[in-house]
């Protein structure tokens, strides 16, 4: 098969069979280039990612394992106290 692409690139462009086959080769070459930079571009951002959602995430996680909001509930998109709870302090909860 590769020969079959030398040969029809050599008839194409009027050139060596040497010189098509390097000319495949550098092509080749190039190729896995583009594909191992895209991978590490993709690596870097999926790193960038997963950091950007564990700052976003880690906190509450934190405040929810120390009990702070225990004394509250979710309803409609609202953190809302329990009733007969005391009131926790709102620098606690900051970023939600």
């Amino acid at each position: 098969m590769l020969h079959a692409e030398v040969e029809a690139l050599q008839k194409t462009l009027g050139i060596s069979y040497k010189d098509a086959a390097h000319h495949l080769f550098m092509t080749e070459i190039e190729q896995v280039k583009k594909a191992n930079s895209v991978a590490k571009g993709f690596s870097a951002l999926r790193k960038r990612i997963g950091d950007i959602v564990a700052e976003e995430i880690c906190p509450p996680i934190s405040a929810i394992d120390k009990g702070e909001f225990d004394n509250y509930f979710l309803k409609d998109r609202k953190w809302e106290q329990k009733p007969g709870a005391q009131s926790m302090d709102h620098s606690s909860r900051r970023g939600l």
